[in-house]
């Protein structure tokens, strides 16, 4: 998968710990999902140093996914099979602008690959990458719910409940994660975070990182 081949290349390599992670990584490539990005708007994007972007974009190119020419840096056709690959098991994160849950807009991440589901453990992956916390919902017996009680979603937040469904187009099974942060960009990472916790597994928290 080409998420488990990522963590590899980004966070075992030998010597210093990179100052970039799996997170990093992925939000590089969903990025460039869209159109091609010279360096320093990618830095100025993910808040991460040009040193720091230079040496994660070198390890991508080194993997065959990422190349860059004058005009920016770009998905490769290996790149763009692997964020395929990435996208069947996560969907966004995209803006939804929310009235009822709480009021204002935030970043919404469809989980269809799900293997952990520990709502407590994926809220502080989300406060661990700089956010606030999360809400989990789940597609349970047809309806958007609270994992932790089964109360339905639409019992408390009608409207936010039609909205997601709408926009993310759940299955049973799936898992929604809306990042709370006090930025949109704090929003998306934090929902991001904790999706690629619950698509990873509990493997990842014996590392304390992402």
């Amino acid at each position: 998968m080409a998420i488990s081949e990522l963590r590899a290349a980004v966070e075992k390599l030998p010597g210093p710990l990179p100052s970039y992670n799996l997170l990093h990584a992925v939000l590089l490539l969903i990025t460039l999902e869209r159109s091609p990005l010279g360096r320093k708007r990618i830095s100025a994007l993910m808040e991460l140093g040009e040193g720091s972007v230079r040496s994660l974009i070198n390890r991508l190119r080194e993997m065959g996914w990422v190349n860059c020419s004058r005009g920016g840096c770009f998905l490769t056709e290996l790149g763009m099979e692997k964020v395929r690959d990435i996208r069947e098991c996560l969907i966004g994160p995209i803006e939804v602008k929310l009235r009822e849950i709480f009021e204002g807009s935030a970043y919404a991440t469809l989980v269809k690959c799900v293997k952990y589901s520990e709502v407590l453990e994926l809220r502080d992956e989300a406060v661990r990458s700089g956010g606030r916390g999360a809400v989990i919902l789940r597609k349970l017996g047809g309806a958007l719910v609270f994992p932790e009680t089964g109360e339905r979603l639409s019992n408390y937040a009608p409207r936010d409940s039609e909205l997601l469904e709408g926009a993310l187009r759940p299955n049973e099974g799936d898992l929604i994660v809306l990042g709370i942060g006090g930025s949109p960009r704090i929003s998306r990472l934090s929902s991001l975070a904790s999706s690629l916790l619950a698509i990873q597994g509990t493997g990842q928290l014996e590392a304390g990182k992402l």
